[in-house]
């Protein structure tokens, strides 16, 4: 086969363009984006059609890329070919809504009818995969597709065997595992593996019951204990109060001690957050404003202190005096000594009760005046801080120094004072409610309660418990039975995977028959580009490639570039040999040669000239190969693309 005119009608970038190609070597020169990419898959389309894929991917497929710019149903062309010394010409309008193909024998005018519509029913061994796996060698893409070693194998095995079709491992291959699929899909694995996942969430593992038996015991017990409370709080409650009330007394202490240290911490925390805000060239005078006023507030609580003293004093010793009176008319009584007692215990009680109410008073009103002082000696070291130049940093310090204390002192009384908030909480005084007696009782009733239905919902749970195992047990019992089912999908899975292990012994068999005659081809070619450097070449079964280099056998990745290339540029063309035996076919390169020195590519394109192909189709970007086919004096035909 040799193609004569290509006639691409509407095609990519082209509309109405002719070129003609001749026997031997053709050249089509272009600079980038001149369409020989374009050129190149026209070829392709023509003998085999646009691949169009489906969904998204359409979007970028073979058919989207070189439909028209104008779009529309202009999408044809037409290519003639000599084969056999006849002369066809190959029809093709590629728009997807009136596609067809139609082959015209150009001697008699008649159409050729092709079996199922394929080139190779007019050119034997023409098909798509023979083509880019041989025929048309691009840029970086000389390595062979790996599944087209079974299609080649099963080729050969066609050809040295039966002469026919009947025997395609890879079709067989992909019919296996479609088979395969379909028996996985079916396989109960999946639902044998949810029932596993289901048993699995069902699982109650036996920590978990004693978790759930222990709570229940600790429930049951504290249930216990409360009711036992509750007959101690009807039995002691006199003692409960005599105990309560010493509480109270402790936890207002507590209280009082806590609100102190709070209030001392706010105190400093804001004269931390204020130092922090306030400039560092704060003046003396303003200093000297706050300490006037901090000091005309202690001078005032100071007086009012002394105030209360003299207060508390006379109404201390006016109670006294009003109550001699009541003394001394008992006295005159005759034969009258009880009497006399009790009123001098009375007298002595309420001079005691007011004492201590007085002295409550008192100690508030020092407090304040010690924090009044407190204040006043703080603002007056700051203002002695800024008069010796000691910047704001040093105070900060100290206060946050302070700060910290504070902030141990409050959280070291929390340890003490808590149970006391929980059990009366921050407003306690030492009145005891005639009712709290009952109220205990209630808050005990309703704990005796809450601890009632807890065990309840914990005995739902067991018996949820004991439902998940009987269910459990059930799903046990059915996946054994699925497992069964199981084990014989996976032993017809394992049937497919002998055969289809079989079929790659098979390919290995049939490479055995004509393996070394391929690796005899390429070897011979090798040695041949190389000059001798590399005698032996070994192709597998996947044609996969190694090269003897004298030492060892090395694998194609470990050569150069160009060596690399040149090496799949001989299994090609030994593929070629066995693919199209008794038919001559054209090669194509598509910017091909671009890693290749100028030695490399003169000693490549010479051998090509003397490989005897009907026609061999250049795609450059470079002068590279016309200008070393001109050293060498061989024939070509340029054709010149313009961008």
């Amino acid at each position: 086969m040799m193609i004569e005119t290509l006639n691409l009608t509407h095609f990519g970038p082209f509309h109405n363009q002719q070129l003609e190609l001749q026997p031997g070597i053709n050249i089509i020169y272009g600079e980038n984006e001149a369409g020989k990419t374009t050129l190149h898959q026209f070829i392709q389309a023509m003998l085999f059609g646009v691949e169009r894929l489906r969904g998204k991917a359409a979007r970028k497929d073979d058919y989207s890329r070189f439909q028209p710019w104008e779009q529309g149903k202009n999408y044809e062309g037409s290519m003639v070919i000599v084969h056999n010394g006849e002369k066809y010409r190959l029809l093709r309008n590629f728009y997807k809504e009136d596609e067809f193909f139609k082959v015209e024998q150009m001697g008699t005018g008649r159409e050729i009818l092709l079996p199922g519509g394929q080139i190779d029913g007019l050119i034997e061994g023409m098909t798509r995969a023979n083509y880019k796996n041989a025929l048309s060698i691009c840029q970086l893409e000389h390595q062979i597709d790996a599944r087209f070693g079974l299609s080649l194998q099963a080729y050969m095995a066609n050809l040295k065997r039966t002469k026919s079709e009947d025997i395609d491992l890879q079709q067989t291959l992909d019919y296996l595992r479609k088979e395969r699929k379909i028996q996985m899909d079916k396989s109960p694995e999946k639902q044998l593996q949810a029932l596993k996942d289901q048993a699995e969430g069902m699982q109650v593992t036996e920590a978990e019951k004693q978790q759930l038996f222990q709570e229940i015991r600790r429930q049951e017990e504290k249930l216990r204990s409360i009711r036992e409370q509750m007959t101690s709080e009807r039995l002691s409650g006199r003692e409960n109060r005599k105990k309560e009330q010493k509480e109270r007394m402790e936890a207002i202490r507590l209280i009082e001690e806590n609100n102190y240290i709070a209030s001392r911490y706010q105190q400093k925390k804001a004269a931390y957050e204020e130092m922090k805000q306030q400039s560092a060239e704060d003046d003396f005078d303003t200093m000297k404003q706050r300490w006037d006023a901090a000091n005309e507030a202690y001078d005032d609580i100071s007086d009012r202190y002394e105030q209360l003293m003299g207060r508390n004093l006379s109404i201390l010793f006016s109670v006294m005096m009003f109550g001699l009176i009541p003394v001394i008319g008992v006295f005159f009584l005759k034969n009258a000594l009880l009497p006399r007692v009790g009123v001098i215990l009375l007298l002595v009680i309420v001079l005691a009760v007011t004492g201590l109410v007085l002295q409550g008073g008192r100690r508030k009103m020092g407090r304040r005046v010690s924090e009044r002082k407190q204040e006043l000696d703080e603002i007056h070291d700051v203002m002695e801080q800024h008069m010796f130049g000691r910047g704001t940093r040093g105070s900060l310090k100290e206060l946050q120094k302070e700060l910290r204390a504070l902030r141990e002192q409050y959280e070291k009384i929390q340890i003490p004072l808590q149970p006391y908030l929980e059990k009366y909480g921050d407003d306690i005084s030492l009145e005891i409610d005639t009712e709290a007696e009952d109220g205990k009782l209630e808050e005990l009733r309703a704990q005796e309660e809450n601890l009632t239905k807890s065990l309840e919902r914990l005995m739902v749970q067991k018996e949820t418990m004991e439902r998940k195992e009987e269910e459990r047990t059930a799903l046990e019992e059915q996946m054994e039975a699925l497992a069964q089912e199981a084990g014989d999908d996976r032993e017809e899975i394992a049937v497919i995977d002998e055969c289809m292990a079989i079929i790659r012994d098979l390919s290995e068999e049939i490479h055995s028959g004509f393996g070394p005659a391929l690796n005899q081809e390429v070897s011979r070619m090798m040695w041949e580009l190389t000059g001798g450097k590399y005698e032996r070449v070994v192709v597998d079964n996947e044609l996969n490639l190694k090269v003897d280099t004298g030492r060892q056998f090395a694998e194609a990745d470990q050569l150069s570039t160009g060596t690399r290339e040149q090496l799949y540029l001989t299994l090609r063309m030994a593929m070629v040999r066995l693919l199209f035996p008794e038919s001559s076919v054209p090669v194509f390169f598509d910017d091909s040669f671009v890693f290749y020195d100028d030695r490399r590519l003169t000693r490549t394109l010479a051998w090509l000239a003397k490989q005897n192909l009907p026609q061999v189709v250049i795609f450059t970007c470079q002068h590279r190969e016309m200008d070393a086919l001109d050293r060498m004096g061989i024939p070509y035909n340029p054709v010149y693309l313009s961008a």
